[in-house]
């Protein structure tokens, strides 16, 4: 339809730019395709003009790509033809891109320079700080978030929290969850207390992690017990192991009695046995799986094939 368009304003591209970049799954194609369909945009024989959702959209192909050089040139584009620092959207992407391309100081010059900022603009930036192992500073600029009159919410500290287990900073993840409701109001959710337990796992705090879980005031799921014990067979602690993973396949039948318990947590369990090569309790779990009817499923990949006539 957009090839036969006899005529074609902003808006038909526009259109046609966001439908490649929010193809972001699997292929970076949908990517190059926008950028492709931008530089035809410019070079079209009618002059219609890019706008600033023109600017947006494509700035977010390239951060899908890491592609700075091209990012930067976007950057200029949008400077002389539009006004950035007053485009809380524009401002918000190039912070975004610039985090994930690694250039921190770029994005803290576009972040100051912005008239306006919203939520999205700071979670980008102290996301972007904290991935790449610049946790004090993470925090410095989220402190500043009140000074703007921007208060972080439930899903800004889950995205930092999330950036400090990525990069190992366990004093900063932890001074930022205890400092949740003090300073900012916020109560811990359970995603929250999910991150603690990563971030204690990842460093081999396993104790510390177990004390955390049962000290927390709200009921720890499966999944908390799961992530503990994936920490417990990666740092063979096997005491710690098979006490979290009884406890797991027990939480799983008092909670839902009428569900047999996933193949995955008493595989798990007896992976830790079998780190201390005790072959008897690795058979006793299996027997277990075997007596409740519980499967464990062959894992397989998916192998995409290209016919000739498709190529052609």
């Amino acid at each position: 339809m957009f090839d036969e368009m006899p005529m074609r304003t902003s808006v038909t591209w526009n259109a046609m730019i966001t439908g490649y970049s929010s193809l972001k799954e699997g292929n970076k194609q949908y990517a190059v395709n926008a950028l492709s369909l931008f530089n035809d945009m410019l070079v079209d024989v009618r002059g219609i003009k890019p706008t600033d959702t023109t600017v947006v959209v494509v700035l977010s192909s390239v951060s899908q790509m890491g592609l700075l050089e091209t990012g930067a040139c976007m950057h200029a584009f949008a400077e002389k033809t539009l006004c950035t620092e007053d485009d809380v959207f524009i401002g918000t992407v190039l912070v975004d891109m610039y985090s994930k391309c690694g250039c921190l100081d770029s994005a803290l010059s576009v972040l100051w320079r912005m008239n306006q900022k919203n939520i999205l603009t700071w979670m980008a930036m102290t996301t972007g700080l904290a991935i790449h192992g610049k946790g004090k500073q993470a925090l410095e600029v989220l402190y500043k978030m009140g000074d703007y009159g921007v208060k972080p919410n439930e899903a800004t500290f889950t995205s930092f929290l999330s950036a400090c287990c990525h990069s190992g900073l366990m004093e900063e993840g932890l001074q930022l969850f205890y400092e949740m409701k003090s300073t900012f109001s916020v109560t811990p959710q359970i995603q929250h207390y999910g991150c603690i337990v990563v971030l204690l796992g990842r460093v081999g705090k396993l104790k510390e992690a177990y004390e955390f879980i049962m000290q927390k005031p709200i009921n720890p799921d499966d999944v908390i017990w799961r992530i503990l014990l994936g920490a417990c067979k990666i740092h063979e602690d096997v005491v710690m192991g098979e006490k979290v993973g009884k406890f797991l396949l027990q939480l799983e039948e008092w909670s839902h009695p009428e569900l047999t318990s996933k193949s995955q947590d008493y595989v798990a369990h007896s992976n830790v046995y079998a780190l201390a090569e005790r072959w008897v309790d690795v058979e006793a779990v299996r027997k277990q799986m075997r007596a409740k009817s519980i499967s464990n499923n062959a894992g397989c990949s998916a192998v995409q094939t290209v016919s000739m006539a498709m190529l052609e």
